[in-house]
């Protein structure tokens, strides 16, 4: 089964909230309809082919930005997202040009970054939707970021029927009822936009992929 939510994120930028986000959207909706890198992929197997594959398949990408999103450069002194082998720019330009649905989840302070700090197969993404995610009030955030996910992947809906029952998450854990939270975070922006470019995007990439024991930069 395809993941139907693919997070990407960059570590040194976000620190541990991918994994954050990680396991409380698999208590949410289960394990195999969330990909994160490190926990998802296979080994034995290309990770290039399994990544992009990832992508493809996926109903919708959560492009998880800190406030250092667009400026984080590798000790060069090179900023992480002028590398057109950059995993996360390739993961987001990818999603884009088959269309699929991007969330941005900007954390705490962060904002969406100006079109002119972004490479041009990126452009499209100052022009999407984001939520709010505070990883300290994930009681307050996750419920409206929840609700934005279901909305975008109406079948996700479905996904918790048969364990509402007794209120707890794929890993046993207490899941959040969406009509009881409200407040803190909010949707914003227009209307999505997307750049189709399927064949710069879905170029085989070069490099390592960046993950949890490595320290995704």
């Amino acid at each position: 089964m395809a993941p139907n939510v693919f997070i990407n994120f960059r570590r040194a930028d976000t620190d541990s909230v991918g994994p954050q986000l990680d396991s409380a959207l698999r208590n949410e909706f289960g394990a195999e309809a969330v990909f994160r890198d490190q926990r998802s992929l296979l080994h034995g197997l290309d990770y290039r082919k399994q990544l992009e594959r990832a992508v493809r398949k996926c109903d919708l990408l959560l492009a998880v930005m800190g406030s250092r999103w667009a400026s984080a450069q590798d000790n060069a002194g090179r900023r992480y997202i002028d590398d057109a082998n950059d995993w996360v720019r390739k993961e987001i330009a990818l999603a884009l040009a088959y269309e699929t649905p991007v969330i941005p989840v900007l954390i705490d302070n962060a904002r969406l970054p100006e079109i002119s700090e972004l490479p041009s197969e990126l452009h499209a993404l100052t022009r999407h939707q984001a939520c709010y995610f505070r990883p300290h009030q994930e009681h307050i955030d996750l419920p409206p970021l929840v609700a934005a996910i279901r909305r975008t992947i109406p079948d996700l809906r479905h996904a918790r029927s048969n364990r509402e029952s007794d209120g707890t998450g794929a890993d046993g854990a207490t899941t959040f009822n969406i009509d009881r939270i409200s407040g803190g975070s909010h949707i914003y922006g227009g209307s999505r936009n997307t750049i189709n470019n399927h064949g710069s995007a879905a170029r085989p990439p070069a490099s390592v992929p960046e993950d949890d024991d490595q320290g995704r930069p």
